[in-house]
């Protein structure tokens, strides 16, 4: 079982979430058991020993970790194969911790329960546990080093002062890569009042939530979510913790900081160390572990080391119209037959994976060679890819590679409309129907709303009626294509031209 004094996480005290939030790599799936009220979390998957894995999850009962759990009570495969033997470790290898705060004044109201919580938290941490503080507003600063002494990082927690904008993003990305090159357990807790915001409604940061996230599963570290207040996007912040392995915990009132840095403190050190010898062969690709336990399943990515498959030709099928929606059709038989060979256990498993990586590299390059240019074309391409995961002939890692290449060709076709307000109007509709019809979700949705709003507000501006143009985003607003806060935003933008 875990040893519970252990505390140590690459945290990131984050006191200042955005609005819009990018995946760019699969969340976890996790399965909690509402009846008996339990949860599994699978954290972090560490492979700097590899082919030696070390999965660091938590098992929660009603918030709390359940303790005693041995190897027999838990279940890993890699894309389906079985992983054993497995070993659960008594002791937990220290933690590496970055406490990131958004100092924005928005918090100066907050600041003295934020100090006080911040500070205990870091003060419970275990003797062998490393730290370090961050914190954010127009300017990133790193206060201190990571190390394993406290009282430099409670010195630096004690000094915050609170004033300026926020640059959430760019204060994620920093904590992220403070951790990268950090052995053993890591993770990033995010406290957010607000929004990635430069005073004016507009982001601020100079990354994007994308590629803080794409980074973070890069570097394979959970983010510890803390939504403090009532005035952020709560489903935002919901979405960067399930993308990375993390928890999300709300906070309305500053007075329940302490328990919810209690909270994060207890999961952390009341994690299982699951190690185990990977099967499969250090190929450079990318793979999913399933974790379970207690009925409980968890899943989480992570990139094998070694040279990826060389990519084959480029499949072209003009005759569709859509070279994308082409080469995903093109791939369905061979996949159609590997799936039927697999379950009549004609071929193993390694051979359907290599099976799938070609098709993958295929696919990938026509995407390289003709990137589809029109929004019914990109559409129909999120379609096919969502049809080859609804089918289970790609798994979720597999399909979003290529959901997030066809995303940043939504993009690009997006922003070439330059301030053509029906060319805006068309793709803010594409993406909120591609997120109803789960060809995208709304952290992907939020974030390609983040990269029109502000063309689309010039083009609003360009009808000399304020009315008309608050009365388009009502009718936008009302058909789902924005929360209540970009609705705000946009709102606020157009008056102020007024």
């Amino acid at each position: 079982m875990p040893c519970l004094p252990v505390r140590s996480v690459a945290v990131a005290t984050l006191l200042a979430l955005p609005v819009a939030a990018q995946e760019t790599a699969e969340p976890r799936v996790e399965t909690r058991d509402a009846a008996e009220g339990l949860e599994l979390v699978l954290n972090e998957i560490n492979t700097e020993g590899y082919p030696d894995v070390a999965l660091f999850a938590t098992v929660l009962r009603d918030g709390a970790p359940v303790a005693g759990l041995g190897p027999d009570d838990f279940r890993v495969s890699e894309d389906e194969v079985e992983q054993e033997p497995l070993t659960v470790e008594a002791q937990l290898p220290p933690l590496s911790v970055v406490v990131t705060v958004d100092v924005s004044g928005s918090m100066s109201k907050r600041m003295e329960a934020t100090r006080a919580a911040a500070a205990s938290f870091v003060t419970e941490l275990a003797p062998e546990d490393a730290v370090q503080v961050v914190s954010f507003q127009r300017e990133i600063s790193t206060l201190t080093p990571m190390a394993t002494t406290k009282d430099a990082a409670i010195g630096a927690i004690e000094g915050l002062v609170a004033r300026g904008d926020t640059a959430l993003y760019d204060g994620l990305l920093t904590s992220v890569d403070l951790v990268a090159d950090r052995a053993g357990r890591k993770a990033i807790v995010l406290l957010s009042d607000g929004v990635d915001d430069d005073g004016t409604g507009q982001p601020l940061s100079t990354a994007t939530v994308g590629q803080a996230l794409a980074r973070a599963s890069e570097v394979n570290v959970p983010v510890f979510v803390i939504g403090l207040g009532t005035e952020m996007d709560e489903a935002t912040l919901r979405s960067i913790a399930d993308a990375t392995g993390g928890q999300y915990l709300p906070a309305p009132d500053p007075a329940q900081l302490s328990a919810v840095y209690d909270s994060i403190g207890d999961q952390l050190s009341g994690q299982y160390a699951i190690r185990y010898t990977s099967s499969l062969l250090a190929d450079g690709t990318a793979r999913r572990v399933d974790l379970e336990t207690l009925g409980l399943r968890a899943s989480k990515s992570y990139t094998a080391p070694g040279e990826a498959p060389t990519p084959a030709a480029p499949v072209s099928n003009a005759s569709t119209g859509c070279a994308a929606k082409g080469a995903i059709a093109a791939e369905v038989p061979e996949l159609e037959k590997t799936a039927e060979r697999y379950e009549q256990d004609l071929i193993s498993s390694a051979n359907r994976r290599a099976a799938h990586d070609a098709a993958l590299e295929r696919i990938k390059a026509t995407f390289a060679a003709e990137p589809p240019q029109t929004l019914d074309c990109i559409e129909a391409a999120l379609v096919a890819a969502r049809d080859l995961r609804d089918r289970e002939l790609f798994n979720s890692v597999r399909h979003g590679e290529l959901r997030a290449i066809l995303t940043e060709d939504l993009r690009s076709a997006c922003s070439t409309g330059g301030r053509d307000l029906q060319v805006l109007e068309e793709c803010i509709t594409l993406f909120e129907r591609a997120q109803s019809t789960l060809l995208i979700n709304s952290v992907i949705q939020n974030d390609l709303l983040q990269s029109t709003a502000a063309p689309f507000v010039e083009a609003l501006r360009a009808l000399d009626d304020t009315d008309a143009a608050l009365q388009r985003i009502s009718e936008l607003s009302e058909m789902g294509a924005f929360n209540s806060v970009m609705r705000r935003q946009l709102e606020s933008e157009v008056l102020a031209a007024e």
